[in-house]
């Protein structure tokens, strides 16, 4: 699966937590959040970023993209997201 961002969604970073909004709604990131969504450019496949995540926090891939598809689907269904 691909993703790529909703043009729409606007992300700040304020006193280091970063932050996404759209339609009048904020949501906070943590940090695997915000490497989720700095790795979301429409070219970079779910899978690798489930690998880069795992490799990078010696966690293993299967439960890493397990968690990723439970975050992806909570970014679809607030359209913060999109399926390319």
């Amino acid at each position: 699966m691909i993703l790529s961002r909703d043009i729409f969604v606007q992300s700040r970073v304020l006193n280091g937590i970063n932050y996404l909004a759209k339609n009048n709604e904020i949501y906070q990131l943590d940090e695997i959040g915000e490497i989720v969504w700095k790795s979301i450019d429409g070219k970079t496949p779910l899978e690798e970023i489930a690998a880069s995540i795992a490799a990078n926090y010696n966690v293993d891939k299967g439960t890493v993209l397990s968690d990723l598809q439970e975050f992806i689907q909570e970014l679809l269904s607030k359209e913060l997201v999109e399926v390319e």
